[in-house]
């Protein structure tokens, strides 16, 4: 950590530091500098940080939120798939990145009171899904079940609002265009960006909520 300060004061990027330990979890933290006034929150540590980070701006209740922009430094070599996918891949470049404050905008998806970033998973058998209130889906055999929120294949609109729910085995699987599934099984865990484990029934949406972050120039998204 010590080193990591180091870099930012060679590079001009001084801040307020906050430790959390035991006495203060990261949304009393959040909402604290939010309040304060606080325009960057920066995430040292791995997707669980920095999806806890998301999920308390996004849940903030101020209208000071929408002034926040999130960074990320990546310490850990595992479980720091979030920062890879933004172009974010060591501690030297994350300081150049934060230095160069090269911004982008994401819509978050709502898994029951959480938010994720990209992608959600389950793996299971026997599974039924209920597709925009409308139709549902039931697989008996073991799948694997993704919901995204960005473009899948290449001829995807990029604009379009909608997630993409895909559902596979070895055998072949489906694709879907969706506004929100629910997933209806009792007892199953959703993994959503590797760092949230979701218990269902989980119903998953797009959210109004948006967050600003420091990408990196070769993100994956």
């Amino acid at each position: 950590m010590h080193k990591i300060e180091k870099r930012l004061t060679d590079l001009n990027l001084n801040g307020k530091i906050v430790r959390l330990g035991i006495s203060k979890n990261i949304k009393i933290a959040v909402d604290d500098e939010i309040r304060r006034g606080t325009k960057t929150i920066v995430a040292v540590g791995n997707d669980t940080t920095v999806a806890q980070i998301i999920n308390a701006v996004a849940s903030n209740h101020s209208d000071d939120k929408n002034q926040i922009t999130i960074g990320i430094i990546p310490i850990i070599e595992k479980n720091n798939k979030i920062a890879a996918t933004l172009g974010i891949k060591s501690i030297s470049s994350a300081c150049e990145i934060l230095l160069a404050r090269r911004l982008k905008t994401f819509q978050l998806t709502k898994i029951n009171q959480d938010y994720f970033l990209f992608k959600a998973v389950l793996s299971t058998a026997d599974i039924v899904l209920e597709i925009d209130k409308n139709y549902i889906v039931h697989n008996v055999k073991p799948v694997t079940v993704e919901i995204t929120n960005h473009p899948v294949w290449p001829e995807d609109n990029p604009t379009e609002k909608k997630l993409k729910l895909r559902v596979y085995n070895r055998e072949g699987g489906s694709l879907f265009s969706l506004k929100e599934v629910l997933i209806v099984n009792r007892d199953i865990s959703v993994s959503a960006d590797d760092s949230l484990e979701i218990k269902t029934p989980a119903r998953i949406k797009l959210s109004d909520e948006k967050i600003r972050i420091i990408v990196g120039k070769e993100r994956a998204v």
